[in-house]
């Protein structure tokens, strides 16, 4: 069966000051991810503003997207091909900040705490790894809140 390829766009949203990522549970893959979703063709969307716009409706949290920045145009953090039971995805990710950390409520959104993602035996270890990655490589002085600054390693 051919299927279409679908384009995503999806946002590593790190709250460096409180040390916690925001992750919404896909109740068609039964796992948690960080929010996501298609991008609108009919509208020419640009990605980054598919995973603003996603975030907002899967959590109600207002996100900012926060670098990379190349000629005025936000950059991903990494573009990845996903086969699935959802069907043949591409999506692009990025890494992105809350203006706030009021959710919708419920039990399929979470700010879960960088320090002890490790024991959420509920979150695979891919994503546990990027999101302690991310948080890691972008944190800056321990707060980089309302600022991207890109840093040498």
């Amino acid at each position: 069966m051919n299927t279409r390829r679908q384009y995503t766009a999806s946002a590593y949203t790190i709250d460096f000051k409180n040390h916690a990522i925001l992750l919404v549970y896909n109740t068609k893959l039964r796992k948690w991810l960080q929010p996501g979703g298609h991008i609108l063709d009919s509208e020419l969307e640009t990605p980054w503003d598919a995973a603003i716009r996603e975030t907002k409706e899967e959590t109600g949290v207002d996100i900012k997207v926060i670098g990379p920045v190349l000629n005025n145009h936000y950059q991903p953090i990494a573009v990845e091909h996903y086969s699935n039971s959802v069907g043949d995805m591409i999506d692009i990710q990025y890494l992105a900040e809350p203006c706030s950390t009021d959710f919708f409520s419920s039990p399929c959104i979470c700010w879960q705490d960088i320090f002890t993602i490790d024991f959420n035996l509920e979150i695979d270890s891919e994503i546990k790894e990027k999101s302690k990655s991310l948080y890691k490589e972008y944190q800056i002085g321990g707060n980089c809140y309302g600022e991207y600054k890109n840093r040498e390693t």
